[in-house]
Parts: C-alpha cells; structure tokens; sequence
C-alpha cells in the first residue's frame, strides 16, 4: 500500500474520512464555485489539500440545481440553505441560546422516552410548530412515535408530557437564519387578509367555509394525488377554493379576492381539483356501479321501507325524484325554450336523484332540459333507454321504485319490465278530498318518500347549485352535483337511521290502513257540519282534554313533521282575546269541533272533528284534502291535539315564535275619513234677500 494511500484525507465539511475514489481536491480553477460555496455557508477557509466527499458534493450540486431552476438561470452559483441537509447536521454548532430543547435521539422518542424500531424522524412543520406555539426546540432528526404526530403537526397531549428539558440549545448559523425566516413567513401568514387553508384551521371555521369539518378535509385531501404544490397554491388551498365555491357559492371574482389570488388562478384550482375528484374520489362513492344491489339492500335500507312495501321479498327500494338547478335565460333562442319550465316560470335544468329510503346518494343524472318533453317520466324512461350507468342490469324484477305523482306516465313502463311503484293517489276530477283508502295509502309513501326531498335540500346546502348559475357553468354542472353527492355519501350522516321499532312501525301503519274513518262516516251521517245549534263556543281551557307528551302526540301522528307546525297553526287560532276558541258537542260533550285557517290560501279555512275520552284520543277527521286517514293525521288535526293535550299546560307555549308582521308596513290600513257635519256649514248657493 503506498503513502498516498495510507494518507488521512478528512472532508472539510464533515470530518469524514474519505477514500480515494469518492474524495474531491477543492484545488484548481474548476472548483472555483465549490470554495466560494464553502467559505459562505460553512465559515470555512479552504486550503490546498482540503478534499470534499462525496456526499457532501452530492448536496452542493443538489443545492445548486434547485436554486438554478427556481431562479431560472444557469451555471453553478452559491446557494444560501434553508435547511439543507449538509449545512444542518455537518457545521459546527457554536451559537448557544437560552431556549429550552428536548430530543436528538435516533433510537428513543423524544416525547415519551420510548425504544422503538418504528420511530418516525419529526418534521420540519412540527418541529417548528412546537416551537412557534410551546416555545420548545425538537432539534433536526429528532425521533418519536407515530401516535405523538397529527396532521403533521406534535398533538396536544403529546407537547404536554415532554419533560427533561435542557436549558440551553446549540444552534449554528443556518439553523437559526432558518428559525428566523420561518418566523417571518408565520407573522407574514398571520397579517394576510386572504383565507390561508396552508394555516391552522378550526374544525367550525373549516365547516362553514367548505361544509366539511377537519378530519374530513384532510381525508379529501389524500385523493388529490396529481395536484402538485405551487409558488401561488398548494394542493391544500386549491381544494379549499373549490369546496369554498360550492359551499358558498361565490363567483371567482370575489374567491379571488378573499385568497388573494388572481381570478385565473381560482378557475385553474377548480378545473383541477374538479378533474382530479372526477378521477379518483367520485367514482368510489357515487352511481350505480359503486354499490352492489345486496349492499343496498343490507347496508342502506330501512327496515320501514321493507315492512310496507317489500311484501317479504326483500326487494331493492329506490327512491327518484327530479330537482332543479336555476340558470340565466340565454340569448340562443333553441336554449332559452327548452331550457324555461312553465311549472317553475323560469330557466332551469333538471337533475334526476336516485336514493335509497336512508337518504343514500345513489346516483345523480343529468344535466336534462326542463321544457314539457324533459318532464320526470320522460326521463326516467331516457335512461333505461340508454342504460345509464348500467341501471337495467342493476334492477331485477320485484324492486320497488317509490316516486310521486310527476312519474305518473312511467308507471306502465316500469310495470312492463318488472318494476313496482308506489306513488301517492290522485283527486279525481270533481272531488275535494280523498277517500280514506287512498289518503291511506299516500301516508304510506310519503313515510318513505320523503327522504329524496331531504336529499335535494342537502345538496341545495351546497350554495353553488342554490344560485342562479352563469350560462357557463352549466358543461360542469352534472359534474360539480355528483361529487356533492359523493361528499355528502362519504362524509355527512345518513338522512334517515334505522330505528328499533322500524317493523313495529310498519306493521302498526299497515294495519290503520285497512281501516275505515268511523268518524267521517258520522259527521256526514249526522251533518255534523251543517247543524249549528248542537255546539257551544267554548274556550280551550275549559275543556277536560287528556294530558299527552310530544311523544306521544308524534305516536298518534306517525311522524314529526305535523307535529312541527303545530305552533304555527295554533298561534294563528287564537282570538283578540287570546283564547283558542273550539266548539263542544251539547249532546256529546266528548266531541269537540274547530276550524282552523289554511296556511297557503287566505279564502279557505277547514273544519275537524275529534273524539276523546279521559284517557285518549280516539278518533278524527278533517275536510282537508288529506283529512280522512287514520294512518297518522293531517297537520290541522295534530295542531289543536297539540296545543289541548300538551301546549296549554306550558307556560309559555309560544317562546321561539316571532311575529314579523309587526315589523312591517300593511298597504291596506288607510286611515278613515273625517266625517263632515253640515250644521255647521252654509249654503253658498243660496241667495240672501
């Protein structure tokens, strides 16, 4: 072996000992730039032998690279580190500062003092938010356990158990010009006006911005593998963009402003986060070949809906209805004709929702067009004509499609191809009300249909689709409305849960339905409504009513919802000497009689009857439209059980109703004429003598 060999050759930088084949001379005029680059970064005066290893010259011209192509330029130049690897470990650390430091060991955690061969080096961001918030300093490398780290960032808890702190930390000059310029850009990012998704958000400020709380935006997030971090946006702040859009449904322009960023860079965020969800997000959670037929029916459908129309045969039930989407009228006349609906009176376009009777977003088709060829039947048969998303091979015989009366001319149709529907009754021309039978049978569906109309206000949530959208957004609207959907199936609870007493229920509505209304049968047998002097005024507390809970009242009325408008109803009962005034039968004092003001027209007011006892209430009926049924009751009914049974034992029945008319101004109160007295006034026609 020859001297030379033998010779110690350390690196100037790390003090390694390199060997011959990796050493690097920092003689000579080619390594002009390498000596200038040590000198500035490392404080180090190059000599003639001095050599450099090859690791460390791997980090020159890494360095040197990444400062070349962000600056644009050409030829090796002198890079001033951030935090590159070489300058933070290899320099010497001869700064000494009174900031309390914890950690340094590759093999133990630093929070919990742990031996563990699955520790995990803690990052830059955590290292700093530590710092920045605890006042503590993790040196570079540092290792802890995975549970002490998320959202990248040390938790709470674990911030709070460190211990052994050292007084003092070592730093060197590049470390602290990091630590400095970190600082910097955290007051920077704290004094911007515009919304910063790269800081920490609240779980309720992340809500409302994109109507996903923390956990589930950084969820989302990990689907957008293709967004690449940029000088203007990152990945993060370009999906806060787009859910911000949907959620508020702002335009560009003023996005533009609350991020501050240019109007081109709010549409290119969008387009490619739209683009990147389409890809690898939607098609996970949205239609007909996300979700098996079997795992509909186990997973997403309520066993409600299979008491009353499964029949035993554990079909699929499905759910459809269409919703609208408000757009400008357009200046291309073939458009503007079939896009205005005469039902709505204004340009639209439709949207066909398919659900499951828990509220689960099957699917989403569309956009159509609104005019009277694109009603919902028509659409319905459009996609089994055209098999959209596979549907004719995703339904078998016997399933059950639960619509209302728009879907009235697909009936035959589906019944053709082996399709059931369940579907509200009909008036029939001349008549006021329906039978009992049919208002039976129309509670029926409307307990399970009224999930899909739920649905569409859950989008509607999404303010993008509740505006009047420009012109040129609808080529994206189908798009934008399917991953709503799909945010809605992934991350939001379902709209309808399944209950215990489920088949109770079911079995408890499908028994009331065979039932005829004796009451009915009474008042027109007896013309109850036409004989006025059988009834006495009365006020409503004189009346020995039996005491009931909500909960009870919900019991008779199968649901909530004529429950919640009790209030409302019984508000407007009462008379100017605030009393509910109802009328007593002088023959049958347990039969009482109101009327009550329709809510929607101000020229109809409906009659109702009921019969109780001391202990329950147990007939009624109402000369609504829906009035006749013993499935539950009609809103009318539920209001005076309501306020009988359970309000007027409350002090204050009414705390949480405001009247609004008493902020306003009435255009019919005139006031009335001066009356003229003409005692007092003379005949100027007359002629005096």
């Amino acid at each position: 072996m020859s001297s030379e060999q033998r010779r110690n050759f350390p690196c100037i930088i790390c003090s390694k000992r390199t060997k011959q084949h990796e050493r690097r001379p920092l003689s000579g005029a080619n390594n002009k730039h390498l000596r200038k680059y040590i000198e500035k970064t490392f404080l180090l005066n190059c000599r003639k032998n001095d050599v450099l290893c090859g690791r460390c010259r791997r980090e020159y011209y890494t360095n040197t690279t990444q400062q070349r192509n962000h600056q644009g330029m050409s030829g090796p130049k002198p890079v001033v580190q951030t935090e590159a690897k070489a300058s933070v470990e290899f320099s010497p650390k001869n700064i000494t500062l009174p900031l309390p430091s914890i950690g340094g060991s590759h093999s133990t955690c630093c929070v919990c003092k742990k031996r563990g061969p699955k520790l995990i080096v803690v990052s830059s961001k955590a290292r700093f938010n530590c710092f920045l918030y605890k006042n503590v300093i993790i040196p570079y490398g540092s290792r802890c356990c995975p549970v002490h780290i998320a959202d990248d960032i040390m938790t709470e808890e674990a911030v709070n158990v460190m211990n052994n702190f050292r007084q003092n930390t070592n730093f060197n000059r590049t470390e602290i010009m990091n630590l400095l310029g970190k600082v910097r850009e955290a007051l920077l990012k704290k004094d911007e006006k515009g919304i910063n998704f790269d800081s920490t958000f609240s779980d309720t400020d992340t809500k409302n911005l994109t109507g996903l709380n923390r956990a589930a935006f950084e969820n989302l997030l990990t689907y957008l593998s293709s967004i690449r971090d940029t000088q203007v946006r990152s990945a993060r702040t370009c999906l806060g963009i787009y859910l911000t859009k949907l959620k508020t449904g702002l335009s560009n322009k003023i996005l533009a402003t609350l991020f501050q960023v240019s109007r081109d860079s709010i549409r290119r965020a969008i387009k490619s986060v739209r683009k990147n969800l389409l890809q690898t997000f939607a098609p996970h959670h949205i239609g007909f070949e996300h979700v098996t037929r079997e795992d509909l029916i186990r997973n997403h459908t309520r066993p409600l809906a299979q008491t009353l129309f499964g029949q035993g045969l554990n079909p699929a039930i499905l759910v459809l209805d269409g919703t609208y989407i408000y757009i400008q009228k357009s200046s291309q006349f073939r458009f503007q004709r079939r896009s205005y609906n005469l039902h709505k009176h204004r340009p639209l376009i439709k949207m066909m929702v398919v659900v499951s009777t828990s509220g689960y977003f099957v699917s989403v088709i569309g956009p159509y067009l609104s005019d009277a060829q694109n009603n919902d039947a028509k659409i319905l048969k459009h996609m089994f004509a055209h098999d959209k998303e596979e549907i004719v091979n995703w339904v078998k015989d016997g399933d059950v499609f639960v619509v209302d009366r728009g879907f009235r001319d697909s009936v035959d149709f589906l019944s053709d191809i082996g399709i059931k529907t369940e579907m509200p009754a009909f008036l029939k021309k001349g008549q006021k009300q329906l039978d009992t039978e049919q208002s039976n049978t129309s509670r029926l569906v409307t307990k399970v249909r009224w999930v899909v109309e739920s649905a569409n206000a859950r989008l509607k949530s999404w303010k993008y689709f509740d505006r009047v959208l420009p012109n040129t957004l609808i080529p994206f609207v189908g798009e934008d409305i399917s991953i709503a959907a799909a945010l809605c199936n992934k991350y939001l609870p379902a709209l309808s849960t399944e209950k215990d007493n489920d088949e109770a229920i079911g079995c408890k509505m499908l028994h009331l339905s065979r039932l005829n209304n004796d009451l009915q049968i009474r008042v027109e047998r007896d013309n109850l409504d036409k004989i006025r002097g059988h009834w006495q005024k009365i006020d409503a507390a004189d009346i020995n009513f039996p005491a009931m809970t909500e909960e009870e009242i919900r019991g008779l009325a199968i649901g909530v919802y004529q429950v919640g408008l009790a209030k409302s109803y019984v508000q407007e009962h009462f008379n100017e000497n605030s009393e509910f005034e109802v009328m007593v039968n002088q023959l049958d004092p347990n039969l009482i009689c109101a009327k009550l003001q329709s809510r929607h027209i101000s020229s109809k007011s409906y009659l109702l009857w009921i019969v109780f006892d001391e202990i329950q209430v147990t007939s009624w009926y109402c000369r609504c439209r829906t009035g006749s049924r013993v499935v539950g009751m009609c809103a009318h009914i539920a209001s005076v059980l309501w306020y009988l049974a359970y309000a007027r034992h409350l002090s204050q029945p009414f705390a949480h109703i405001t009247d609004w008319t008493q902020h306003m101004q009435d255009a019919k109160d005139l006031p009335q004429p001066e009356e003229i007295d003409d005692s007092d006034s003379s005949d100027d026609g007359c002629v005096e003598e």
